[in-house]
């Protein structure tokens, strides 16, 4: 398989900036390389000529993903942008001398456009980044302008810019490597290995979650559990995200059932352990929208996650499975 081709830009410094940490990331990346990947970069002036250039790059050439990077001053994570907003204003002009207040960026477009990354493979990649988050907000200057226009030009391959602090706040090198990531992450389809715990009750009722506001997959039901890490072995983890989401410790033993299933993102296997009875009043929902026990009659009167369906409708149909951990 040839290389994924992916174009990655940066800015030239502005303002009172002596440096741009997001030309000096891609600069820094373009000499180690990623494996399998080819990369084509510019650094970008900070004006209307350089927010325009990504949309003219990729009318004469073809990219398998686009990530922009640009310079916050003032923050202390590095923030992953997921919108950008068809507004420009300005507190000190550009390096064009341009000076824009509250002005449109392109007539007859939305007010906002959203990357077309997935979310949902963004956080389950960048979890455990404390350094590492969403933002709702790029701004309103060249940063967002060119974010902005890049995607009005574009919605077929994955788009995003990633807003950089200053160095003394994450270190360069932390940056190159959120950034490697990153671009990874855009050309390839994840396939992730995933744990969840069967929990019963004295009555025989099997406990769902339901995920929270703001999740990728909000309003949808599913098993407790999460992601496998390197290094853990299923058991291990499923311990580790039962403690973490229920504040409870469980022994998985027997494995249930296993399920591959392809979202339009990324590759899932799932694997359902058998944790055994559970009282009630133990767990407390740290991470979750809501919760539910359900009899094998109410099963169907949640939505399930696409990867869990097809196991509730077998119990549904021919009964939760007994288990060999209750006493």
């Amino acid at each position: 398989m040839s290389d994924r081709k992916v174009l990655l830009t940066g800015f030239e410094p502005f303002h009172d900036q002596q440096v741009n940490e997001s030309s000096q990331v891609v600069k820094e990346i373009l000499n180690s390389g990623l494996e399998g990947v080819q990369i084509s970069h510019k650094i970008l002036t900070v004006d209307l000529a350089g927010s325009i250039t990504p949309s003219k790059i990729l009318d004469n050439e073809e990219f398998d993903a686009v990530l922009l990077l640009g310079l916050s001053r003032k923050s202390n994570i590095i923030q992953l942008e997921r919108y950008a907003r068809n507004k420009i204003s300005m507190k000190f002009p550009d390096n064009s001398g341009r000076k824009l207040d509250n002005e449109i960026i392109q007539h007859n477009y939305p007010d906002m456009i959203e990357t077309t990354v997935s979310i949902h493979n963004f956080d389950e990649e960048f979890d455990s980044d404390d350094d590492v988050k969403w933002s709702t907000d790029a701004g309103s200057f060249v940063c967002n302008e060119t974010y902005f226009r890049t995607l009005a030009s574009n919605s077929r391959i994955p788009v995003l810019f990633i807003h950089l602090p200053k160095a003394d706040r994450v270190s360069l090198g932390r940056q190159i490597e959120v950034v490697s990531r990153a671009v990874i992450l855009m050309i390839n389809r994840p396939k992730l290995s995933v744990v969840g715990a069967l929990l019963r009750d004295k009555k025989n009722r099997i406990f769902s979650c339901m995920r929270p506001e703001g999740d990728a997959w909000s309003g949808w039901w599913e098993f407790p559990g999460g992601k496998v890490d390197p290094g853990e072995s299923m058991q291990e983890a499923l311990s580790r995200e039962i403690k973490e989401e229920l504040g409870i410790l469980v022994n998985p033993k027997s494995k249930i059932c296993e399920i591959d299933y392809s979202y339009k993102d990324r590759d899932v296997n799932l694997n359902i352990f058998d944790c055994g009875l559970v009282d009630p009043q133990d767990i407390t929902l740290k991470e979750h929208g809501d919760s539910r026990w359900l009899a094998r009659e109410e099963l169907l009167e949640v939505k399930w996650l696409p990867a869990d369906l097809p196991t509730i409708e077998d119990w549904y149909l021919n009964g939760i499975p007994q288990s060999n951990l209750d006493p």
